[in-house]
């Protein structure tokens, strides 16, 4: 596929998610939450002794990030499912050549706003837990930045998979309630019945469930630091609520593919919908 085709349904997939209040809409208790969850982390640091402080603003970072997928998602959802509740889809598609592009920029627009809420969740909660903490056990430089790129990623494939996934049910209600029971629920319960397995190897399958899959990323390298290499994966195990979870990289891989997934799935829905 050329680039020309694809810049111009970005360039107006772009123009229609700035001008409406859905974007900044999200933004606004992303940045709330985050600065939220980042004072408590910066908070809990200080109440340590000097001697037993730990970068626990990586911890509480990781969990806002988490968080933070979840609005790109719903986001990406809204977008994409937004143009059939509002019928502005069938001239999408007819000022367009093919509807892969239509679902490419969408996918890579929505990418885009869930990265740019990851960056306000890392600078909101960075912010929020040194003063909270004084700046008295600021993570390293390395794992910071490492944690952050991270959430991006996370972010950014949540959104894209979101607008996939809205492309596909096109009813906007029906994809957002359909997106955070799964995402609430739904995974839990899917988590809990492999967790009942007498495999382990099975049990360790809700390590690549997409919502897991992105948690294990996203508190990988944060865990690793406060907890050690060795105790760490025990801690992730905890926190996802999965079974011998795999290394971030390997998590990243998992939630690409989900929504490599997605996309292809939203990409036949989309090609043999009647719009008329």
């Amino acid at each position: 596929m050329r680039v020309g085709p694809v810049a111009a349904p970005v360039r107006a997939e772009f123009r229609k998610v700035v001008s409406t209040r859905l974007w900044w809409g999200l933004l606004i208790p992303v940045a709330l939450l985050s600065s939220t969850i980042n004072l408590f982390g910066g908070a809990f640091t200080a109440a340590f002794d000097e001697a037993e402080r730990l970068p626990l603003l990586l911890g509480s970072l990781a969990y806002a990030l988490g968080l933070t997928s979840v609005f790109a998602a719903v986001h990406g959802v809204a977008a994409a499912a937004g143009e059939h509740r509002h019928r502005t889809i069938t001239t999408t598609y007819l000022t367009t050549r093919g509807r892969a592009p239509v679902l490419l920029a969408k996918m890579l627009v929505s990418a885009g706003v869930g990265a740019c809420y990851a960056i306000a969740t890392v600078v909101t909660g960075v912010l929020a837990g040194t003063v909270a903490d004084a700046g008295v056990a600021f993570p390293g430089v390395a794992p910071l930045a490492a944690t952050a790129l991270i959430g991006v990623a996370v972010s950014a494939l949540w959104g894209a998979l979101g607008a996939a996934f809205g492309t596909a049910v096109s009813n906007q209600v029906s994809a957002l309630v359909a997106l955070l029971l799964y995402l609430m629920a739904g995974e839990l319960l899917v988590g809990a019945l492999l967790d009942g397995a007498e495999s382990r190897s099975v049990r360790a399958l809700s390590s690549y469930l997409p919502g897991n899959a992105g948690e294990v990323a996203v508190y990988g390298i944060p865990v690793n630091e406060i907890a050690g290499p060795v105790t760490g994966p025990q801690v992730v195990e905890l926190l996802a609520g999965v079974t011998s979870p795999p290394g971030w990289g390997v998590a990243l891989v998992v939630l690409a593919a989900w929504t490599a997934v997605v996309g292809a799935v939203g990409w036949l829905v989309a090609a043999r919908r009647d719009i008329t």
